[in-house]
Order: structure tokens, then sequence, then C-alpha cells
């Protein structure tokens, strides 16, 4: 029945001069996803989605139900400024029928104008249209203001009327690609999806480092981390890269050398330091991980210290710091990411995993550790760096 979907933002809309910046960002990914299915187009505080066919729309209302920036969307019949009062009011009973038939029979008519010069008020074209359509329907409808569950909607634009009765969210926040790009250090886990969809929604375009210790990862762990990845792609609307560095040989040099406790903090710096090497390569502006405090000995106040000091330059976004597990697996549910990351397959972080894991390290004293590893430990970040395997998501 439709072949247009009228889009809302509202953070967009608060930022001023730089407003247009962030709508053009946001008017480029809606047309990245739509495709070839249609087109898109801005206008005063919104934007609207024209599809080539109606057999196109619940692709779409999907594709949009992705993009960070939009705060809602409907699909909506669109008229030509000038229409007749008699095709608005026709219009208005095909949009009052289906609402009968889904069983919403408390009526409310919504009239929004951006077009003051339209004839009559907004409160007048509410009134005369909720008439027209009551007086079509013999007692089917009652109205309420504050109670109803059908809002036939009209809003007056200076080319278009649009008309519509169904509201779908977005996920609001700000369009992916206005924060400038990130590298997420995804380990296949549920939290550090999470982390970067919420950097997406921050406006981040996000991509992704993963390390891979052979025989202790193989593909079924590769195909993992690429699943992932296609799924968070859906909210960024386009492509992103996803990093793949050999960690093993390192791995072996720290368990050689330095003590049990001291591993998994280790490993975690050296992944810090390629990560960086990478981001700063590709000109990327932070990274990104799904640390939430003390969840694992790993992530204790004193461990992240010991673990961010190994980052010069980077600015490290943990998004899920005082996060509830709880939440995190909401968050994954909602965004499809959850089913992907609780396949049972191994991942670098968990080969070597010492029995007593340090729980409240000392910098001073990891980096005494660390220092055990020179001078191989050089070359081998080097060999990690150069043979960092890239896939295009």
């Amino acid at each position: 029945m439709f072949k247009t979907i009228l889009v809302r933002y509202d953070e967009i809309a608060i930022k001023k001069g730089n407003r247009g910046w962030f709508e053009d960002i946001l008017l480029s990914n809606i047309r990245n996803s739509i495709g070839e299915t249609g087109s898109a187009e801005k206008f005063r505080g919104r934007m609207v989605v024209d599809l080539k066919s109606e057999q196109y729309l619940e692709e779409a209302i999907k594709r949009l139900s992705f993009i960070p920036g939009i705060s809602s969307f409907s699909p909506a019949f669109r008229m030509d400024r000038e229409s007749s009062w008699e095709d608005i009011v026709a219009k208005s009973v095909v949009l009052a029928e289906q609402g009968l038939k889904e069983g919403r029979k408390v009526l409310k008519v919504i009239c929004n104008r951006s077009d003051k010069s339209y004839p009559g008020t907004s409160i007048e074209i509410q009134k005369k249209l909720a008439g027209e359509v009551l007086s079509g329907f013999d007692k089917c409808f009652s109205v309420s203001m504050k109670n109803y569950d059908l809002g036939l909607e009209i809003e007056i634009h200076r080319k278009s009327i649009f008309l519509f009765s169904s509201r779908f969210p977005g996920i609001k926040g700000l369009p992916s690609g206005s924060a400038g790009d990130f590298l997420s250090l995804l380990s296949g886990g549920i939290d550090s999806p999470v982390a970067s969809f919420l950097c997406m929604r921050r406006g981040a375009r996000v991509h992704y480092i993963s390390f891979y210790s052979p025989p202790y990862t193989g593909e079924e762990s590769m195909k993992k981390l690429e699943d992932i990845a296609k799924q968070l792609k859906k909210y960024q609307g386009s492509s992103t890269k996803l990093f793949i560095a050999p960690l093993i040989d390192i791995q072996l040099l720290i368990k050689a050398r330095c003590f049990e406790s001291y591993r998994t903090i280790l490993f975690r710096r050296m992944m810090f330091k390629i990560a960086e090497k990478i981001a700063s390569r590709y000109r990327f502006s932070a990274l990104v991980t799904g640390e939430s405090l003390s969840q694992v000995a790993s992530q204790t106040i004193e461990n992240l210290t010991c673990i961010n000091e190994s980052v010069k330059d980077l600015p490290v976004i943990r998004p899920l710091i005082t996060s509830e597990k709880g939440e995190t697996i909401e968050i994954a549910q909602k965004i499809g990411t959850f089913d992907i990351s609780i396949r049972n397959c191994p991942d670098s972080c968990t080969a070597f995993l010492p029995k007593m894991p340090l729980i409240r390290g000392d910098l001073k004293k990891v980096k005494e550790e660390e220092k055990k590893l020179e001078p191989e430990i050089f070359s081998l970040l080097e060999e990690s760096i150069k043979n960092v395997k890239v896939i295009d998501v």
C-alpha cells in the first residue's frame, strides 16, 4: 500500500550550525542502506524515502530500523501540496480502515504544518479531518486526545503532504561516521560487539581487529568473527574492515619467560600495541573494547591501568565500563549478535590462561615482566603487524 517512508531524527536537530553536516551523513547512510530499491531526500526537519515499488516496503522498514541517527519512521501516503481536500479524506479513510482491521478503535487526528501558508490552523485541520473520517464509520471509533491507539497523522510541508498512522522506532543517536573511524578489539564474546554498536550509535564508523593463535584458534573461530562483523555492518550501511593479527609467537614467548599470573595482562598489552599500530596506519581515531569494570580478573581498575598504559597516542573507549552483564546481554539480543557470540569457539584470550591470574596488577612489576621479552618482542610485534590479514566485510 505504501511506497513512501517518512523519516525523523531528534538529536541531530539540536546541532545548530553543524546540523546540515549531520543530516548529509545520515542521508548518505540511508541511501547506502536502501540501495537500488529507492531514493532518499531531505527537507526541513525530515527525510523521505521513495521506493520503486510497494514490494520493497518490508525490507526497507527492516533496514531503516538498523540506522543510527533515526528516531522513528512511518510508511506514508505522499501527496502533492495542492492535493484536494477530497483526496486527503479518501487517503485518511484508507488508513482508518486499516486501523480497524488491526483492532485499533480509539482515534486521534494529529496535524503538523511546517508550511504555515496552508489554509487553516493545525487545530482546525485536525477537527475537520476527524469529522470527515468519523462520519464515514458509523460509531466504529471513539475519540481520545491521550489514550488513543490510532494516531492518524497529517504533515503538511512546502511541496508535499504526508498521511500515516504508524510509527516505527529507530535506534536514535548520531549517524555512523560523524564521529570518525574507530578500531574495536573484537574477542568473539558477548561484550565487544555490544561496545562496538554503542560507539556506532554515537557516530563512530567501527572497524575490527582480532587475533588468532593456531592451533588453538581455527577456521570456526574466524568464521564467527566475520559473522559478528557482518551483523554489525547493518548498523553502518557501508563496508568495514576486519583485521586478523597472528599472536601465537608472542604468547609462546610470554609463556616461556614471564610469571604465569602475569600472562593475561601481558597478552592484552601486546594486543593493544598491535591494535594501536594498525589504527594509526589507517588513521582511525580511537580504540574500542568491551571491558566492564571488575567483570573478570583482567578488568579490575588496577589491571585496566596496566593495560591502558600500553597505548600511547589514542584514546581507549570503553562503553560498557559500568554496565551490568544482564544489560549487555539484553542489547546483544536486540542487535542480533548474541546467538553468534555464544557459539562455542576458542579465541586467543583463552589460550594459555593462567590458573591464578593477577587481580591487582602493579604497573612497575608488569613492565619488569615485559622487559624479559626483549629484544625478541620488538621483531615479533612487527612480524604480527606485517602479517595482518585484512578482510573487507
